[in-house]
């Protein structure tokens, strides 16, 4: 056990993998999971290549992320290998890397694109990746083997555009990751892929969703269809800064047991850039009454990054049986910006009812103790690396 998990860090430490491993978590794919398949001559390919439902417009591509191939090296000596294709005339495969060197069970992970010329004849084709490993000799390249994964192309006849932008939440345009993925029977396949906020794509008429990320965090999505010949405009409106964690707990008198205050927790996270000003507002409500409001912090400025905050609540009229509604707004440079979700507090007895948990919600008992075994399996992990060494 101690040495496969030292052979699993070490593969950790591979540019390849971790590669493989970041789009495998983007997209849903079990990498891990992936078993090579198509193995000759000490080489095995894997990957999604083989699972996308191509379906592509004349005069156009598919690309992203969620389409690639993993080739394995499954012999004890360094392999050479080139990439190859089988397409119909017009279609061209797009490939990362076309040439590399594999060590001993290595592996290298190799995006696809797939590119239909303008005088393809729509209809079916089926195309095909190929790795072959080789070893020059005196007489030339001798080629070992070969390994490779076929899939279905439909080239559409019929075709619409889809123009995406990504905007914060009062409509500026911000650099963000834009992906947008065709849905086919319940399931998402990537057709596009753009890191500078906007995307201008061809496809085949169906439907699809166009999400933007910013530090591997989704900003907003929206699912849309795109009929022949029209023109899909879509903004992708998200908050940029926002409230990542956001809890009120609850704190009593040793003595009396009456609620004393609410400690008010929260994070506030910016993804993007430095804002000059940013305020936290807490708005309460008592009973359904119109919020009160208090300032709880001013972040100026407020740069990118987290920052965590706490404040001590109590009314200005003290404590009264009933409900009370607790809601944060972020306001950047003067401007309303964000909100948090409304968190909820009901008081009896004139907030008689401490417990062992300090009024901590579960949740927040939740992420503790996650943590808590996080930190502990990593603990663990390293000791047994350490008498394994």
């Amino acid at each position: 056990m101690v040495k496969w998990m030292t052979k699993y860090l070490r593969l950790l430490s591979t540019g390849a993998f971790l590669g493989g491993l970041l789009v495998a978590l983007v997209s849903g794919a079990g990498f891990l999971g992936a078993v090579p398949v198509v193995a000759e001559g000490g080489i095995a390919i894997s990957g999604s290549f083989y699972q996308q439902p191509f379906e592509i417009p004349q005069d156009s591509s598919i690309s992203g992320p969620d389409v690639y191939v993993v080739v394995f090296n499954q012999s004890s000596d360094q392999l050479n290998v080139r990439m190859t294709s089988q397409t119909p005339p017009g279609v061209e495969l797009v490939l990362s890397h076309s040439e590399f060197t594999l060590p001993a069970s290595g592996q290298q992970m190799i995006q696809v694109g797939v590119e239909v010329g303008a005088d393809v004849a729509p209809g079916q084709y089926e195309i095909t990746i190929i790795a072959e490993p080789y070893r020059h000799t005196p007489s030339g390249i001798e080629i070992l083997g070969a390994a490779s994964q076929k899939a279905h192309l439909d080239v559409s006849g019929e075709s619409g555009t889809v123009k995406v932008q990504a905007t914060s939440p009062d409509q500026q345009p911000i650099w963000a990751t834009v992906r947008l993925y065709r849905v086919v029977s319940g399931r998402q396949y990537e057709v596009a892929y753009s890191e500078n906020g906007t995307l201008d794509v061809k496809v085949a008429p169906g439907t699809f969703v166009a999400a933007s990320f910013l530090g591997g965090v989704k900003l907003a999505e929206e699912q849309f269809d795109v009929a022949n010949g029209e023109t899909k405009s879509i903004t992708l409106a998200g908050a940029t800064v926002y409230f990542e964690g956001f809890d009120i707990v609850p704190n009593y008198h040793k003595d009396s047991g009456e609620l004393a205050f609410v400690q008010i927790v929260y994070t506030v996270r910016n993804l993007y850039q430095r804002v000059e000003e940013g305020e936290v507002i807490l708005q309460v409500s008592y009973n359904g009454s119109s919020p009160t409001e208090t300032l709880l912090a001013t972040l100026s400025p407020l740069e990118t990054g987290r920052v965590g905050l706490n404040y001590s609540y109590i009314p200005d009229a003290g404590w009264a049986d009933g409900s009370y509604d607790f809601q944060l707004q972020l306001n950047l440079d003067g401007k309303p910006y964000a909100s948090s979700l409304v968190k909820n507090l009901t008081v009896s007895d004139g907030g008689n009812g401490g417990n062992g948990a300090g009024g901590m919600s579960a949740h927040v008992i939740g992420g503790i103790a996650a943590a808590a075994v996080v930190v502990a399996g990593i603990v663990l992990l390293f000791a047994l690396m350490r008498r394994s060494s």
